[in-house]
């Protein structure tokens, strides 16, 4: 990294001697230099804890070694991990400032305009917002940087919250997210936002999760993370690893206008693209996510939660409920290729997706997997998808199958005024633990006659 202030060099006799701008500045740092705050230097295990207002600072890094930015002791021997800790309380407040002359590169500038949680090669860093305030234009957890890889852990609990500012989109600050978490290669950054009055706000940008590390999300127990952008959920490379939950009532992730994109490639979002990722959304126990979602190839949305926008699976898997039970879509829901996942536990216990607007399916794998021992006898009925009448426009091309039950298993699928319904026509007979699951196909039957004409089928 390269500092914005060079240290001098000023000779005395035969002497060398560095003289670094170092700033006095009230703050919780290990090191205070080049109008910054370090935490954690080398060999230098810190936490430190902020209960008042900070002086403004132009970077904060945690878990850095020292020869890097060039800051005292300016150790080039040290090679080890540096870990930096910092908790923000209640009445703790970090504000940095905005410097857009200087805002680059976050691979080879961060010195300014950010937060990096996890700087140095093998460092890890750790931001509790404890009730406290965090604004910075940039946040970093684990590094950006593909050569130093780190570990980056933030939370917000108790009220806390932190605001990103910079926009992505436009100005200074092209391309580059106002969150960015597992950025770089073969880093791991997990950030959590945690119970009433929690929040996360990325007013003007978006929010990027393993570009090409490892990336976590969640938003539990009545957080709120509130996106003035696209969330990436691993859209770059098959090197990226997201998991995004949203659990709990109260707890919602809200994108807006824009979109929740899960393992799918950012510029084509085509099936036949392999430059992504995987990912999960998982949302669930009261959880809900505000703004359109689209699963991509790499994706996966499970939960039993709400979605409250339109879905698009171009390729991804689907499997509502929460072992089991029913997601719920509050808009469309239009199938392109992929699979629901619909997971059958008993004759009142199943999957069930519930779609409040137009559903379009093309291509799609609709596999019932019978868990937890249980077989239907004969007569047994299940619904699995809920839609208004009318709602279903039309399928291509549909494909059933059936797992966790030995073959001669016979069924038929119906659609009564929107609900769609499995019915066994024969009983179950459960595939004897530990043996791999049964599997019984049915392939290129139109869904819509066959619908209308309940058709049953043997395996």
């Amino acid at each position: 990294m390269t500092p914005r202030n060079l240290p001098m060099l000023r000779l005395a006799g035969s002497i060398l001697l560095l003289v670094l701008p170092l700033n006095a500045l009230a703050g919780p740092c290990t090191v205070e230099a080049f109008d910054s705050c370090y935490i954690g230097v080398d060999a230098v295990s810190d936490t430190q804890v902020l209960n008042t207002v900070a002086d403004p600072y132009n970077f904060v890094g945690l878990g850095i070694r020292s020869a890097e930015p060039m800051i005292p002791p300016n150790d080039p021997t040290f090679l080890g991990a540096a870990n930096g800790s910092l908790r923000v309380v209640a009445g703790g407040l970090l504000a940095l400032n905005y410097l857009p002359a200087t805002i680059g590169n976050p691979t080879n500038r961060p010195l300014d305009n950010s937060v990096l949680v996890g700087v140095s090669a093998n460092a890890t860093g750790v931001l509790e917002v404890d009730g406290g305030t965090v604004t910075t234009p940039l946040l970093y957890v684990g590094q950006a940087n593909d050569a130093r890889p780190s570990t980056g852990i933030v939370t917000i609990t108790n009220g806390g919250t932190v605001t990103a500012t910079i926009d992505s989109l436009a100005g200074p600050a092209i391309n580059l997210n106002a969150v960015n978490v597992g950025r770089g290669l073969g880093s791991t950054g997990t950030l959590t936002v945690s119970g009433p009055g929690s929040t996360l706000g990325t007013p003007d940008g978006g929010i990027s999760l393993a570009r090409l590390g490892t990336a976590t999300l969640a938003v539990l127990e009545g957080g709120v993370v509130t996106v003035g952008g696209t969330l990436f959920g691993s859209t770059v490379s098959p090197l990226g690893r997201a998991d995004i939950l949203v659990a709990g009532e109260g707890s919602t992730l809200d994108v807006g206008t824009f979109a929740v994109l899960v393992g799918i490639n950012v510029l084509t979002l085509a099936l036949d693209d392999p430059t992504h990722g995987t990912a999960t959304l998982d949302v669930r126990e009261g959880g809900q996510v505000l703004g359109d979602v689209t699963v991509g190839p790499g994706g996966t949305l499970r939960g039993d939660g709400m979605i409250v926008g339109d879905v698009l699976n171009r390729g991804g898997l689907i499997g509502p409920g929460n072992s089991p039970g029913t997601l719920h879509i509050d808009g469309s829901l239009t199938q392109q290729g992929g699979v629901f996942d619909i997971e059958i536990a008993s004759p009142s216990l199943s999957d069930v997706i519930d779609v409040s607007g137009d559903v379009s399916l093309e291509d799609v794998l609709i596999r019932f997997t019978f868990i937890d021992g249980y077989a239907p006898d004969a007569g047994d009925v299940f619904q699995f998808l809920r839609v208004a009448p009318g709602s279903l426009l039309g399928s291509v091309n549909p494909v059933f199958a059936v797992r966790g039950l030995q073959p001669g298993f016979e069924f038929s699928v119906s659609n009564t005024d929107g609900v769609l319904r499995l019915a066994a026509l024969s009983a179950g007979i459960a595939v004897p633990a530990p043996a791999a699951p049964g599997l019984l196909m049915l392939v290129g039957i139109s869904l819509l006659p066959l619908l209308r004409r309940r058709a049953s089928r043997r395996a």
